[in-house]
């Protein structure tokens, strides 16, 4: 994956450089880590953290070639700022998180920055595949894949942001498959392929792929957030949004109900914080008798919402289906001119 490469997509307004993807450019590595397998202690009955950790991780690593089974809460784990990290070519498997970013220390936080993972699959995964925050920059996330196990973790994740992390893409990666167990049916249940939240901002989601997860499939709070070809399906709501941001070409098919409360839905919107959404070239196909709406919209202020060349085909559903302030929506072009075929425009809130 190069610099160019990405230069190609359309970022809206994001400036792609060098200095946005300094990992790139950076050849020194003090330290090999390669062809290892780190064995845990994980059974596959196991709860929590249970099976130990694999590795800890420094500035200017690499990690290649290596196996992670039966660990706990980080096959590679980071408790100290590490700059110029690499994970490449790795798998996994009963896991409860491959990496785990969580600082040992109050005063000087686990920072990750100039760091990529690249060609990594996880499988059994109990809680998710990566948790990257403080105020961790600089990374990119490519052709990496996880997947669930059948016993996940409350608030399970496939992939986390939080805190103040920015500046960090994500480039054909795939999360599959992370669904709640044990909640009660009155309880809303979570379990998303991808989240990033309030305080994160410049995220970028390149081709990336969500798929049967029990709450959104891409669940975003992050500002100037930015989509481009990606594809979610059978979430219960694909593309779950709070923040502001523009998703490109993205696809949405057949929203999945797994449990629990809680609408399903191919693109809804929530909270008080809610910004400005454009939905360029969306694409969303159904089937007859699924009745998700296509955007729900349940935010506590106005929505401001742009709508344009949807290719929408969801005939057994509502274009819209709002509970809260009345959205403000503009088509470009004109909604008839866009190619829609639902089966009827708004759902009445009861």
């Amino acid at each position: 994956m190069s610099v160019q490469l990405l230069s190609r997509r359309h970022f809206a307004g994001i400036a792609l450089s060098a200095s946005a993807f300094p990992f790139l450019a950076r050849a020194q590595t003090t330290t090999i880590i390669e062809n290892r397998t780190f064995q845990g202690t994980r059974t596959a009955s196991a709860t929590g953290g249970e099976g130990g950790e694999g590795l800890r991780a420094k500035s200017n690593t690499t990690i290649r070639n290596c196996q992670f089974l039966d660990l706990g809460n980080g096959a590679v784990r980071v408790n100290v700022p590490a700059d110029n990290l690499i994970i490449e070519d790795c798998s996994g498997s009963n896991l409860y998180r491959f990496l785990e970013d969580t600082s040992s220390s109050s005063t000087s936080p686990a920072v990750l920055s100039n760091f990529a993972l690249r060609r990594i699959v996880a499988r059994d995964l109990d809680h998710g595949m990566t948790r990257i925050r403080y105020g961790s920059h600089g990374g990119a996330v490519e052709d990496v894949a996880a997947f669930g196990s059948g016993q996940c973790d409350a608030y399970c994740v496939g992939f986390q942001l939080d805190g103040e992390a920015h500046d960090i893409s994500y480039l054909r990666v795939q999360a599959h498959g992370f669904k709640e167990t044990g909640r009660p049916a009155e309880s809303y249940w979570n379990g998303d392929g991808f989240s990033d939240e309030r305080g994160n901002y410049a995220i970028r989601y390149i081709s990336c792929t969500a798929t049967q997860c029990t709450d959104g499939g891409f669940d975003l709070k992050s500002s100037n957030v930015y989509l481009e070809n990606c594809v979610a399906q059978q979430n219960k709501r694909n593309f779950r949004l709070w923040g502001n941001g523009e998703l490109r070409g993205c696809r949405s098919e057949n929203p999945q109900y797994h449990g629990g409360t809680g609408k399903t839905a191919h693109f809804s919107f929530h909270g008080g914080n809610i910004g400005k959404f454009v939905i360029d070239s969306p694409v969303v196909r159904a089937s007859a008798d699924n009745k998700a709406p296509v955007f729900l919209i349940e935010t506590s202020v106005p929505l401001t919402l742009e709508i344009r060349n949807a290719d929408i085909d969801a005939q057994g559903a509502v274009l819209f289906s709002i509970d809260g302030p009345e959205p403000i929506i503009t088509w470009v072009p004109d909604r008839s001119q866009q190619n829609i075929r639902v089966l009827q425009e708004r759902a009445q809130i009861t």
